[in-house]
């Protein structure tokens, strides 16, 4: 019932204000990154997930690593770890967030590969150390390119899906760190990755002024 409320609460608040709020280019700056945001494309200022996954970053050796951020957006978490000397693929299944991507690379002269890719799909690279994902995680039927970057459909096949397909990419050389909310439905999440012999550990905690927001590392559940 709560999540329920929580979810109709979003997705009111969504259509009157932040869809008219995002429906021209915005600007948008952050550890010294600035960034543009176009139109449909996911605005890391509105939500506390992004900066609160880049301050989990900031405790972790990024230099030389090779990182992936899955269903990247305008490219703040990407570019940040591309300042800290990582080699950096970023995806994403919209293509006016691919052209968002490349906007922001070249603003922050920074070398980021950039692919667009639902999922994995078109993703053949499978050397990564690092997959970061801030996903779309409210249920409901993705009717518009807005709508992928806030709902994972209806019967959370985002999850379904990417939980499927790291179970291939997951190994001893591979993490994998996903932000989620209290506000989505953590236990059935945290069900569909079992179902595909995954876990959620939580490995940091931060607070927002609404909710509390959770960054999670995803292992195969027969690693420690």
């Amino acid at each position: 019932m709560i999540l329920r409320f929580l979810f109709k609460r979003f997705d009111w608040a969504l259509k009157p204000i932040t869809r008219w709020y995002l429906a021209k280019e915005r600007s948008y700056s952050f550890e010294e990154i600035k960034i543009k945001i176009y139109p449909t494309v996911f605005h890391p200022g509105l939500f506390y997930s992004t900066k609160i996954l880049i301050n989990y970053l900031k405790q972790q050796k990024l230099k030389n690593l090779k990182i992936l951020e899955l269903g990247a957006g305008s490219g703040l978490i990407s570019i940040y770890a591309a300042k800290r000397n990582a080699d950096v693929t970023a995806s994403d299944i919209n293509p006016i967030a691919i052209e968002n991507l490349k906007l922001n690379a070249t603003l922050n002269e920074v070398k980021i590969e950039i692919v667009q890719s639902d999922l994995f799909d078109a993703l053949y690279q499978t050397d990564f150390s690092l997959i970061i994902i801030n996903p779309p995680y409210y249920p409901k039927n993705i009717l518009t390119q807005s709508d992928l970057a806030w709902y994972c459909g209806e019967n959370f096949e985002y999850f379904k899906k990417l939980f499927f397909q790291l179970n291939d990419r997951l190994n001893q050389h591979c993490r994998c760190l996903m932000i989620l909310s209290e506000d989505c439905d953590l236990l059935e999440i945290s069900s569909l990755a079992s179902k595909h012999s995954l876990r959620l550990k939580k490995v940091y905690e931060e607070k927002g002024r609404i909710e509390n927001n959770f960054v999670f590392e995803i292992t195969k559940q027969s690693q420690r």
